[in-house]
């Protein structure tokens, strides 16, 4: 297979990010490429979130970033908006008056022009993401009236509604039950089959083996090891980022690593 031109990816330029004097990212540099699932893994405090704000520019970082050759600081905002969507682990209060409609409506924005009013386009695209995340009888209740788990599956339909090129999803089953987060995992990976490029930050070690292409490991800002799980998820690797002993295990099914942690008592 031919190597992808600058033109068919996302690269990451000596990438640096500070909060005053707090260095979170140092020098990353790394391309992703269209068709890939890739997993961000490290620490609490290791740049995870800092990093995927760094790529749909909520962030301004030192460095360069580049989506399909362009250098993303010169991109139109709506253009943007159009390529690259982001949705946080955060559970954030000022979205519980909207119903779920209203919320995943707004990933239509970046298409509407002139008055906010959808299309039948727009409506069809709408409906068929609450439809594939499982909130069809949840249409008309309010954000706030949801359990924090349905609230996630409605900010991932708007996800989905915004129809981009590129998924970026802090957490994605934060909150879900091992059902719902199966299936969210499920819906994600299936969009790398459609060329989409999926960047997904985990906790859950086990889910980030299964599911990605390849995997980001952080420390202290900096990238670690990025390389397939089998290649990254070692024991080794696994004690000097986190600081725990852990036993790997690997599936027949799958021959994906298994991480266990060991107890130290």
């Amino acid at each position: 297979m031919d190597k992808p031109s600058i033109a068919e990816m996302i690269s990451v330029e000596k990438l640096s990010f500070s909060y005053g004097d707090l260095q979170v990212l140092e020098n990353i540099s790394f391309d992703l490429y269209y068709g890939e699932f890739v997993g961000v893994i490290g620490p609490n405090g290791s740049g995870k979130t800092t990093l995927l704000k760094c790529l749909c520019r909520l962030l301004k970082p030192f460095g360069a970033v580049y989506i399909d050759g362009e250098e993303i600081s010169r991109i139109d905002f709506n253009k943007l908006s159009r390529k690259i969507s982001y949705t946080s682990s955060e559970l954030d209060s000022s979205i519980d008056g909207l119903t779920v409609f209203e919320l995943v409506s707004s990933g239509r924005t970046p298409y509407m022009k002139g008055i906010w009013w959808e299309s039948g386009e727009d409506e069809r695209i709408i409906f068929d993401s609450i439809r594939i995340i499982g909130l069809e009888d949840k249409v008309n209740r309010r954000i706030g009236e949801l359990s924090s788990g349905e609230k996630q599956r409605a900010k991932i339909a708007r996800l989905l509604s915004q129809t981009p090129e590129i998924f970026l999803v802090d957490e994605p089953t934060v909150h879900l039950d091992l059902k719902h987060q199966i299936e969210i995992m499920n819906i994600l990976k299936s969009l790398k089959l459609k060329k989409k490029i999926v960047v997904a930050v985990f906790h859950d070690l086990n889910l980030a083996s299964l599911y990605a292409d390849r995997i980001i490991v952080l420390k202290k800002g900096q990238i670690s090891a990025i390389g397939r799980p089998a290649d990254v998820l070692n024991e080794d690797i696994l004690r000097d980022v986190y600081g725990v002993d852990v036993k790997i295990l690997h599936t027949g099914l799958y021959g994906t690593p298994i991480i266990v942690p060991m107890p130290s008592i």
